[in-house]
């Protein structure tokens, strides 16, 4: 079953589920002007490595315009450009040329929005969460700032779902520095009032 992530992240040649790109034999037919049959025939004529065959090529279905269950595959970039290399032509060439700039930039989009923080933005981020402290509790006592920071640490990992502040991803830098901005966290403070310098 297809799964498309976003509509930035689609296009009518390609889909993406489990953040790889693929494309499909019903596509590729209707794409390339061909019968869905001979595409379905052709996949399983290729003489490729039954070991590239299971990691490229995935057999699937869908129904037809009565209502039928009919074969299908799914398949990855190299699946395709595999498939495509006994298409010759200059319309051919068109579409191979057409779906090779496609597949990259859906993937080239998948890997943007993939991307952690690098060092100098985790320092960034370092030195936001030490001024938070430092500013907004000031008279905490060793201890107790080292609570608030591990409290911070852990909204931080919650509030973008990663195990690490390190895993955020970059096309959410700006919203974690907001959310560190913003933090408070009234129930450990309350808890921590004992520990505040006399």
């Amino acid at each position: 079953m297809k799964m498309l992530v976003s509509e930035s992240l689609s296009s009518d040649l390609v889909f993406v589920e489990g953040n790889k790109v693929f494309t499909d034999s019903l596509t590729i037919a209707e794409v390339f002007q061909k019968g869905h049959d001979k595409v379905l025939r052709d996949i399983r004529n290729l003489k490729c490595s039954v070991k590239f065959r299971q990691v490229n090529y995935g057999e699937s279905s869908y129904k037809n315009r009565q209502g039928r269950v009919m074969p299908s595959f799914i398949m990855t970039f190299d699946g395709f450009a595999m498939l495509a290399m006994g298409y010759t032509g200059e319309k051919a060439m068109q579409f191979k040329e057409m779906y090779i700039e496609e597949f990259n930039r859906t993937r080239h989009m998948l890997e943007s929005h993939n991307v952690t923080l690098i060092s100098h933005e985790q320092k960034i981020i370092q030195n936001a969460v030490h001024k938070v402290i430092h500013t907004n509790f000031p008279l905490l006592h060793d201890t107790a700032r080292r609570k608030y920071f591990s409290k911070i640490y852990s909204d931080l990992k919650k509030q973008f779902d990663v195990n690490s502040y390190r895993d955020i991803r970059r096309h959410d830098f700006e919203d974690a520095l907001e959310f560190i901005r913003n933090w408070d966290s009234p129930k450990l403070e309350i808890r921590s009032r004992s520990n505040y310098v006399q």
